[in-house]
């Protein structure tokens, strides 16, 4: 059976929709080491057989930085950031931050943090390609 979650940033100006087989129970969220992701927390999760969905009638602030091979998406309104997208071989994949979801549970912490250090690019986009989500975006540009 399919779960759809929905959930939104603060003030609702981004919302999204994600799918998934998954329980909420059963999600595990991973939390990155970064200084960005440190700065801004995040419990992220995807689930590759799953879908994200985002909407929003507002351009959204994307972010890129380090190697410029994901948009962090945030509200430009309420600021929070609500997920990360990028494109590989011209189909788009995303993560989302299971903090935006409504009705949230508390989440299980993580074992370590993430840490991506090091990772080449390849290496970067072959890992988001394996574990990252189909994205569909209505959002301006």
């Amino acid at each position: 059976m399919s779960h759809t979650h929905l959930g939104s940033c603060h003030c609702g100006t981004i919302q999204l929709a994600f799918a998934t087989q998954l329980e909420l129970t059963e999600i595990s969220p991973r939390q990155c080491g970064c200084d960005f992701c440190l700065k801004h927390p995040a419990n992220w999760f995807a689930d590759p057989k799953g879908t994200l969905r985002l909407t929003s009638a507002t351009t959204p602030l994307r972010y890129r930085f380090g190697t410029k091979t994901a948009d962090f998406v945030l509200c430009p309104d309420c600021g929070v950031l609500v997920a990360a997208t990028c494109t590989i071989d011209g189909a788009a994949y995303g993560i989302v931050n299971l903090n935006c979801l409504d009705g949230r549970t508390d989440w299980p912490e993580p074992d370590a943090l993430s840490d991506f250090d090091g990772e080449g690019t390849g290496d970067r986009l072959a890992r988001r390609t394996r574990n990252w989500m189909p994205v569909e975006t209505e959002m301006p540009s």
